[in-house]
């Protein structure tokens, strides 16, 4: 009688510490996870916030064909004439100065966008 008490304790005890070791590191693992998600939940975008977005987008797309359009029409003007290949690449690094000047006049109208 007295092993067979022994027996029971010995075998109740080996099931707590099995199912304390297998539930409670998931049941951790899990709320872990939970909190690291809720930091990438992000709040409701308005519409005004969408709208500035997409005129900001526009402005930048309207401002690069513009560009485009110039290089183009640079291009085809020296064509004829044979400039060297600085007076080109001097103008391109200009084309390139003035965007980078629209996207800093972007950035600072919404620190907060990213482009």
């Amino acid at each position: 009688m007295n092993n067979l008490v022994k027996i029971k304790a010995g075998l109740l005890f080996v099931i707590l510490t099995t199912n304390l070791g297998i539930y409670f590191p998931v049941q951790a693992d899990t709320n872990r996870k939970i909190g690291q998600n809720q930091q990438y939940i992000k709040k409701p975008t308005t519409s005004q916030e969408l709208w500035q977005r997409f005129r900001q987008r526009q402005d930048e797309i309207r401002l690069q064909q513009q560009h485009r359009i110039e290089q183009f029409r640079i291009e085809n003007q020296l064509r004829p004439q044979q400039f060297e290949p600085l007076v080109i690449d001097r103008l391109r690094q200009q084309q390139r100065q003035e965007l980078e000047t629209f996207r800093l006049q972007q950035k600072l109208r919404n620190p907060y966008e990213r482009y």
